[in-house]
């Protein structure tokens, strides 16, 4: 099984745990593709994505076109002769006639229990939502978007003080086990292919910075929810006195308060039925501190309102 030819497509950090798996289990990756070398940075310097760079450092054929559209580059994926495609946050549609050229498909893996939360941001709504579970699935690529059949899947509860960053983590382990598991089936044919139920989908959109400023007239559990689904990056965020302010982590605590008041010296901020506790929080075009140096740098004024 390890013989058959094997085109992986991604991009992210993320994406490099599933090619790492792939490596390290010895398959045989005939190519990667993945998003064209980019400026980023102080330097606006070109950096490759971190799957183009696992891929050069293993030897990988690379590709990095910029649509998967022509003619030309369908001619290219061809002659590889894939027996299987694997993506995984490769930030590209792929049009039906790539989809048909392998013999077993191309099949993606999404960090959601699927039908919830097809779409960009499975995580995080997951959190905003208080989903008191989530997953990994595997489905055969469609051209609907994450509407495919099912290959595999595996589930997980999720911890109420979870950040993203965290639920990620472990998710795309879990994932990796997953797709090492589930290949020999797959190429040996052994795999019963499930459909989803499209009644009961919902869409994860993607995440906009108007998205993740905190409203903290909600409900303390829901401005807790939304702290933690964008910690530690891009983070949370309000203003006071017109300035952005990051929340990277933080507790809560039930009680009777202010909403969206500075309630105390300690900076803890109201909410309908609470208050947040900063712990780590990041002024703008600053690094992220602990609450204590943050409070011998910033002067505030206790019953002052935030987001004003």
């Amino acid at each position: 099984m390890r013989k058959k030819n094997i085109i992986f497509m991604g991009t992210p950090d993320t994406a490099t745990i599933y090619l790492q798996s792939l490596i390290d289990n010895k398959y045989n990756i005939v190519a990667a593709y993945t998003q064209p070398p980019r400026k980023k940075g102080r330097g606006m310097q070109i950096h490759n994505s971190p799957v183009h760079a696992m891929a050069l450092d293993n030897n990988i054929s690379t590709f990095h076109p910029k649509s998967m559209t022509s003619l030309n580059e369908l001619k290219i994926l061809d002659k590889l002769n894939p027996d299987i495609i694997i993506v995984m946050g490769y930030g590209m549609i792929l049009p039906k006639k790539i989809i048909n050229i392998p013999k077993y498909g191309c099949i993606n893996i999404h960090v959601s229990l699927l039908p919830r939360w097809r779409g960009a941001a499975p995580v995080e709504h997951a959190i905003l939502n208080g989903d008191k579970k989530t997953g990994v699935s595997i489905f055969q690529l469609s051209e609907k978007l994450d509407s495919g059949p099912i290959i595999a899947s595996t589930e997980v509860f999720i911890d109420r003080d979870i950040t993203k960053g965290e639920l990620n983590s472990q998710l795309n382990t879990l994932g990796a086990k997953l797709l090492i598991e589930t290949l020999p089936d797959l190429l040996g044919n052994k795999i019963f292919l499930k459909n989803q139920e499209n009644t009961k989908s919902t869409y994860a959109y993607k995440i906009t910075a108007r998205v993740r400023k905190i409203n903290f007239n909600d409900k303390v559990i829901k401005v807790y929810n939304h702290i933690r689904a964008f910690s530690p990056k891009p983070s949370a965020w309000f203003t006071y006195k017109n300035e952005r302010i990051k929340i990277i982590n933080c507790s809560m605590e039930i009680c009777d308060s202010k909403p969206s008041f500075i309630i105390n010296d300690q900076f803890h901020i109201g909410c309908a039925n609470g208050k947040i506790i900063p712990k780590i929080i990041q002024r703008e075009g600053k690094r992220p501190m602990e609450i204590n140096e943050f409070l011998r740098g910033f002067k505030f004024t206790v019953d002052q309102k935030i987001n004003a």
